[in-house]
């Protein structure tokens, strides 16, 4: 995603590939810290930390998507309601008001969405790592 601005036309798509991390964390977790027979191999605490940045690194960056998106569909519907309030009659205008309020709708659910999905990953994260990482205290 890096490089790539993502527009909220297909923040759904966006959303669910940006999810990946946090549907293979199982997984990552189970590379992060081996076994006690491969830890000479691998560096459980290093893992754990730079696994711990990736998560909030992408846990920023679809809050930002989602705030963008939150505040462009706000505009949009702003703009829809003074249409709707010229011509109450155009049935364009209030169709185009309701497709802005069901979006305004869906990034709310998706800001619900994200906040189960983090408070999930995050629970397998401290189970996992709480004995190699310990995460700074959030602010």
């Amino acid at each position: 995603m890096a490089g790539i601005t993502p527009t909220c036309e297909d923040i759904g798509d966006t959303l669910r590939t940006m999810r990946a991390i946090d549907d293979k964390i199982v997984y990552q977790l189970n590379l992060a810290t081996p076994t006690q027979s491969f830890r000479e191999v691998s560096d459980p605490t290093q893992h754990c930390k730079s696994f711990y940045d990736q998560l909030n690194e992408i846990y920023e960056a679809r809050n930002t998507l989602i705030h963008r998106c939150l505040d462009e569909s706000y505009g949009a519907i702003r703009l829809a309601k003074t249409e709707v309030e010229k011509n109450r009659d155009d049935a364009r205008a209030v169709r185009n008001l309701r497709t802005e309020q069901n979006r305004m709708r869906d990034l709310q659910n998706e800001m619900t969405v994200e906040e189960i999905v983090r408070e999930r990953s995050l629970k397998v994260f401290e189970e996992r790592c709480r004995q190699f990482y310990k995460p700074p205290k959030s602010v």
